[in-house]
């Protein structure tokens, strides 16, 4: 397979230890969290690039350390590479060792590294002239447009890019939380005295030590909305700026920022004050109030941890301190749209349930998603999955070599993107089984190490259960770790699992075998069945937290040989289907009767249109639904009592199901 100029560059900025992800022709992000999937995994690299190689390496600049400055050059607009040079010239800004990239209209990207944090603002730089910084990206050098032009390095080395001078960051802006302006008409007292502006100096020198100490899982994001609240409250007795940059400040200290991020912690500070702005406290003076917090500042961060143990890492908690409750505001927390893996079907970040009878090919269906989560394939419904990634299959039932490679391999998934967890490896260094409840965050390591996870499939789910599947309890606190695991990398899980006997005709969610806890706590729960004496088989949805709840497709099982005599199965998909889940299962389980002339019109239909030889399935059921009225079911139904069988000409998406009768005249 050819290697395109734009993978070949994508992979060198690999190389170089930088995040890379891909943008549209028009130099448009194609992922909206771009920042958040930027990569050097170079499998996930060339995956994406080898399914669309006109797309262009794009650089999260503010993500690496670096800031540029781009100098447009372009007809009809202002030269913002004279307008650069010219500002250097003026304020003797050596130039010699700068990295510098030439874009395809002539233009040039000037590269800094900086520990400051600068906007995507021009600052006091004159017009034609733009910066990238925190939350900024530009096209990198290599990336090659459709029409042949390209972005190129004239000047410079990655691994000697120049610090920012500082003669040339006084032009720029550097990027903090702000509290926005006072709404008009708003004042603010006059009455405002030393002693308000000394109390709201003490409370955020008390909010900045507590937040200064506190570590991941202790409440971070929900301490910090709190501190900008109550901060905000006090609008006119301090600078609500400079609480911004000192909760800021706060958040680096405490890893909060590195953790979650620049655009999340600045989300947070900037609603928390606004919404306290929005409800100012009563003057402290005459209001009979006479709170002294002197002590608790007196040392700053080390006054507060003595005062305060629940805030110190590894503290064990304090006996005397009682119990509460935390409440958020919802106006602090923002909405976020579901992510799917497949639209409809497949959540991304959550668990979902596929269930089924023994027979219905319920691990073939999972490793055909794994092959199209793999190649960036196309659903049954004809929608592409965006971006190959890699999977994982946890299996306690199946053989690796003799079971699951090969139906991965008859599926057509990409083997170097799909993994197996194999074991752990305990604190002595021997070999153990895989616990979820244990290992957890080991896997969440390992995934993190091979550029992350799109879909993990658990097979059977009943394996991450410690204790009694029947049990509730045991249920939910074995899974916990599971779901936790989704949430937090954003990874697809599918748990294979089986219909408890006995249940058919019921509620399709509720068929799942074991504890009802397993269906409650996936999101989604799909189900697949079996027709009896027949090859037919339905995939449908159960229940769906996040969209609807009916609809599926048809699909076959096909065996296939691989090298070596390998025999496989795979998965050949057909029509879609309407209705509730509970109704498309019994239909094809037999649990829905027919009214007696219908079935014998039916009967005398397919006899007359296969009494001279094989008819595709397709044709049949059109002509009986559109000719006749006759339904899909009651026309199977009659197929199967007139003593008929199907059968399948050709292989692939070349093949077609054809019925026939056993005393009809062999087609010419």
């Amino acid at each position: 397979m050819s290697v395109s100029a734009n993978q070949t560059a994508a992979l060198a900025l690999a190389g170089c230890g930088l995040h890379i992800f891909p943008c549209n022709p028009d130099k448009t992000p194609r992922l909206a969290a771009w920042e958040q999937n930027a990569t050097n995994n170079s499998l996930k690299i060339e995956a994406t690039w080898q399914s669309a190689p006109q797309l262009l390496p794009g650089l999260p600049v503010g993500a690496h350390g670096l800031v540029v400055i781009d100098c447009d050059k372009k007809p009809n607009v202002p030269d913002g590479v004279a307008a650069f040079q010219a500002i250097c010239a003026e304020h003797s800004i050596d130039l010699s060792n700068a990295f510098v990239v030439e874009t395809p209209s002539t233009g040039l990207h000037f590269y800094f590294r900086t520990e400051t944090k600068y906007s995507n603002s021009h600052g006091l730089l004159p017009a034609g002239i733009d910066v990238r910084g925190i939350g900024g990206y530009v096209i990198a050098p290599g990336a090659t447009l459709p029409d042949g032009r390209s972005y190129r390095i004239i000047a410079g080395t990655w691994e000697a890019i120049p610090i920012l001078p500082e003669s040339l960051a006084v032009f720029l802006r550097e990027k903090r939380p702000t509290a926005t302006s006072a709404p008009d008409g708003e004042t603010v007292s006059l009455s405002v005295t030393d002693r308000e502006r000394a109390f709201a100096r003490a409370a955020l020198e008390a909010e900045v030590a507590k937040l200064t100490a506190m570590r991941e899982g202790s409440g971070r994001n929900r301490a910090l909305n709190e501190a900008a609240h109550s901060l905000g409250t006090m609008n006119g007795w301090i600078d609500l700026n400079g609480v911004a940059n000192a909760l800021w400040e706060a958040s680096i200290a405490n890893g909060y920022i590195a953790k979650d991020g620049e655009a999340q912690t600045r989300g947070t500070i900037e609603s928390g004050i606004n919404a306290g702005r929005s409800k100012p406290r009563s003057l402290l003076t005459g209001s009979g109030l006479d709170i002294d917090i002197s002590g608790l500042v007196a040392n700053g961060v080390a006054a507060y941890k003595q005062q305060h143990p629940e805030w110190r890492a590894n503290a064990k908690p304090d006996k005397s301190s009682k119990r509460s409750v935390t409440l958020v505001q919802c106006s602090t927390i923002e909405a976020k749209p579901i992510t799917w893996l497949w639209n409809g079907f497949i959540p991304q970040g959550k668990l979902t349930l596929l269930a089924g009878a023994g027979g219905t090919g319920k691990s073939t269906l999972a490793f055909n998603f794994a092959a199209i989560v793999s190649n960036a394939g196309v659903w049954p419904d004809n929608s592409r999955c965006d971006v190959a990634a890699n999977v994982l299959v946890w299996s306690s039932e199946d053989d690796a070599s003799d079971t699951i490679i090969p139906r991965l391999m008859a599926a057509g998934a990409n083997l170097s993107r799909c993994g197996i967890i194999s074991g752990a490896i305990d604190v002595n260094g021997m070999r153990c089984s895989f616990d979820a409840a244990r290992d957890v965050n080991h896997l969440r390591e390992a995934t993190q190490q091979i550029g992350g996870v799109s879909l993990l499939i658990i097979d059977p789910i009943v394996t991450a259960v410690t204790g009694d599947m029947n049990k509730a309890n045991d249920v939910r606190r074995s899974l916990q770790a599971i779901v936790d695991f989704a949430a937090e990398t954003n990874c697809a899980v599918i748990g294979i699992t089986h219909f408890a006997k006995g249940t058919a005709g019921k509620n399709s969610a509720e068929r799942v075998i074991g504890s009802q806890a397993f269906a409650a706590l996936a999101r989604m729960v799909l189900v697949a069945a079996k027709e009896e004496d027949s090859a037919r088989r339905v995939f449908t949805r159960a229940k769906s937290n996040n969209s609807v709840d009916s609809g599926g497709f048809s699909y076959s099982i096909d065996a296939i040989e691989l090298q070596s005599g390998i025999v496989a199965t795979r998965v050949a998909w057909g029509d879609s289907l309407e209705g509730s889940s509970r109704s498309i299962l019994a239909k094809i389980e037999g649990d829905i009767s027919e009214d007696g002339e219908k079935l014998k019109a039916a009967k005398k239909f397919l006899i007359e249109m296969l009494r001279d030889g094989p008819v595709p399935a397709k044709e049949l059921l059109t002509c009986a639904r559109e000719g006749y009225a006759i339904t899909e079911d009651t026309l199977r139904r009659a197929y199967k009592e007139i003593g008929a069988k199907p059968c399948r000409v050709g292989f692939g998406s070349n093949g077609a199901w054809m019925w026939t009768l056993a005393f009809a005249k062999p087609s010419n």
